[in-house]
């Protein structure tokens, strides 16, 4: 999969955790494009029958525990994702794995229509409207069993067309089964996201990540056969669908009924989160497809393969879909400058979190190769040098399109989206022949990379341009030039290091020059002033007191709240 689905890429954020595809993702990965601003009304006006409340205040102490105890589960399942991270490609090898991560973005393209754009909005509507999920619940519902058994016809009747082997068919279309209830459990979650009720959600998390990856090594240990790899995928989304019906209903309120009228004014209201939902699968998933169909499925392994150790720098990512999104949404609704303050700081953050990540990748890109997938996979070293820096773009169009969405611009996010839709897959076909034919194995995979690195650079310009001034201030200006300033010292010792013997020839060189490379960066990044000593202090004494109450708008704390 695509940073496009893990931003699930990026704004969806949904697909950062390892299951054998491609984010947004990525996640990973958002594309977004704007023309002629024509905002929809607020999708806070679709009929309810009912008065909307007042919008909740912005809380910003409790919006940090959540991301904190969201973070804390996410840590657990990100080691558990970790381990299969390495253990699946090394046991199946490139062809195998590469008709597996074909299978899943396969079914991911199809399944991605069955979540309707529902999860978004609700992170964006129930946040200031508590009760709004029960109104179309049943009835988003009982369409997306609907649309689910279409999908799974319209799946086997193009592999048939297409002359897949009979094993993958079947892989892709239990893979499928796993969709649906990934998207159902999406659509949960975001009622509890936006309620602000996170802590048996992160339970869920973990829960759910120890069945899937007790049951991956269950099934390597056995040696089944290829289709048996999706069985701990839906046993997985099973339980915690179980488990996060039981929460929305004690924790939120949700119920179950069908309302024709209500149903249909939130799918309206939900339709541009839907094409870009749509959009961003065809970005983080077609491509997958198209790299199968015009190379082959060995190039489809390796691109999957680079792809899960590139994921790693995603960990934030669905923090950031589910917890920014609704506190923009309330900061939108009661305080203007609040609003902007969110946006710039969250993006001064996520280049802080995030440049060091993709830096470490891309500098030491053939000794992560060999520590976490094996010699075997050598050859893709090059693809994770392409694909590291994306990650930087991805978080940033992530809280970009955030802040455009709670600003009321969705149809903005949504055709940049739909602009990626058609750029990535026109450059993969584009690029991939010429490329594969030039570098031989891995060419293929190096042309999907670098079409995604393409599209995400504008898609970042555009997206950053729609929001104009707001997104920076001087500070944020000044950390920006800073931090590219000590990468391009700690490059230059990374390339020192290898001409005087500690190059990557083998795994303990390379993890020594890394070591090297990250003190040298910890040091000219606090030296210089880009990630300052008081607020970092400032954000652990927060973390010690996240279980105390919130302090009050006129407490001496809120300069320290400002600060963070």
């Amino acid at each position: 999969m695509g940073p496009g689905t893990i931003r699930s890429l990026a704004l969806q954020a949904c697909r950062c955790l390892f299951d054998g595809g491609t984010p947004l993702a990525f996640t990973a990965r958002a594309l977004r494009f704007e023309v002629t601003v024509i905002d929809m009304p607020p999708t806070s006006a679709a009929p309810t029958g009912a008065e909307p409340a007042p919008p909740p205040a912005v809380d910003a102490h409790t919006s940090l525990r959540n991301a904190l105890k969201l973070g804390g589960s996410l840590l657990v399942t990100y080691g558990i994702a970790l381990v299969m991270r390495m253990v699946l490609p090394r046991y199946l090898g490139p062809e195998s794995f590469g008709r597996y991560n074909w299978a899943d973005g396969f079914s991911g393209a199809f399944f991605v229509l069955s979540a309707l754009g529902l999860d978004v909005y609700i992170r964006k509507e129930v946040s200031v409207r508590r009760e709004h999920a029960s109104e179309f619940f049943g009835g988003t519902l009982l369409l997306q069993l609907a649309l689910a058994l279409v999908l799974t016809g319209g799946m086997l009747w193009v592999m048939r067309a297409g002359g897949e082997p009979p094993e993958v068919q079947r892989l892709a279309l239990l893979l499928g089964v796993y969709q649906f209830f990934f998207r159902l459990n999406a659509i949960l979650a975001a009622v509890l996201h936006a309620r602000e009720k996170v802590d048996g959600l992160s339970v869920a998390h973990v829960v759910m990540k120890c069945i899937w990856g007790g049951g991956l090594v269950l099934v390597l240990l056995l040696g089944l056969p290829l289709p048996w790899l999706a069985a701990p995928f839906i046993g997985a989304e099973v339980v915690k669908a179980g488990f996060l019906v039981h929460l929305t209903r004690a924790h939120a309120g949700l119920q179950f009924r069908v309302d024709a009228r209500a149903t249909a004014a939130a799918l309206l209201a939900a339709l541009p989160f839907f094409l870009n939902e749509a959009a961003l699968a065809t970005n983080g998933r077609v491509d997958v497809s198209i790299l199968g169909l015009v190379a082959n499925k060995t190039e489809v392994g390796y691109y999957g393969a680079i792809w899960g150790i590139a994921g790693m720098t995603m960990l934030l990512s669905p923090i950031l879909g589910w917890v920014l999104l609704p506190m923009m949404s309330r900061a939108a609704s009661s305080s203007p400058e609040e609003f902007t303050r969110i946006l710039r700081r969250g993006l001064e953050g996520v280049i802080t979190v995030s440049v060091p990540v993709t830096l470490a990748l891309a500098l030491g890109s053939e000794t992560w190769v060999r520590l976490m997938i094996g010699e075997a996979y050598l050859p893709a070293a090059p693809v994770l040098r392409l694909l590291a820096p994306i990650f930087v773009l991805t978080y940033v169009a992530t809280v970009c399109g955030s802040w455009l969405m709670a600003a009321s611009r969705t149809w903005t996010v949504t055709r940049t989206s739909l602009l990626a839709a058609v750029l990535n897959p026109a450059l993969n076909l584009l690029l991939i022949p010429p490329l594969l034919a030039r570098m031989g194995p891995t060419g293929g995979a190096s042309a999907t990379a670098l079409s995604l690195a393409l599209c995400e650079v504008i898609v970042t310009i555009i997206l950053v341009s729609a929001i104009g001034s707001r997104a920076y201030d001087a500070r944020s200006l000044a950390v920006l030039g800073k931090t590219a300033g000590v990468c391009a010292a700690v490059t230059g010792v990374h390339l020192g290091l290898g001409h005087v013997g500690l190059d990557s020839r083998d795994l303990l060189r390379g993890l020594a020059r890394l070591v090297v490379d990250g003190t040298v960066y910890l040091t000219l990044i606090l030296a210089t002033g880009a990630v300052r000593r008081d607020e970092v202090l400032a954000l652990v004494r927060r973390v010690k007191d996240r279980r105390k109450p919130a302090p009050s708008a006129a407490s001496p704390a809120s300069q320290e709240e400002r600060a963070a």
